[in-house]
């Protein structure tokens, strides 16, 4: 089950939000740092936001579930050769899910 109404926002390169609401039988997906990595930046990390509804609205129920995956520390998240070519160079540094993790972790201020 996706999200049953509105709220989900996604920002443009720009800077600009625009709204996302999946359509009947549609399925949302937001990728994450480490697949646009793995992807060599093909599949883009999105900064999103949930905003509330208007107030006209509220009384509405509105369901969403998240689902999040993270892979095994040790898996690679090495630049798939796939996506590696003249066009799109390798834009990452070899690393793997664990050392990648506790790089973000520490630069959020989460851990020194």
């Amino acid at each position: 089950m996706g999200a049953s109404a509105s709220g989900l926002e996604v920002q443009t390169r720009s800077g600009h939000w625009i709204p996302v609401t999946a359509l009947p039988n549609q399925v949302v997906v937001n990728i994450g740092d480490m697949m646009s990595r793995l992807t060599n930046n093909k599949l883009h990390s999105s900064i999103h936001q949930v905003v509330n509804p208007p107030k006209k609205d509220w009384s509405k129920p509105r369901f969403s579930i998240p689902f999040f995956m993270h892979p095994r520390s040790e898996m690679s998240l090495n630049c798939l050769n796939c996506c590696i070519d003249e066009q799109n160079p390798k834009h990452f540094q070899d690393i793997t899910a664990g050392e990648f993790l506790e790089e973000r972790i520490k630069e959020l201020g989460l851990k020194k």
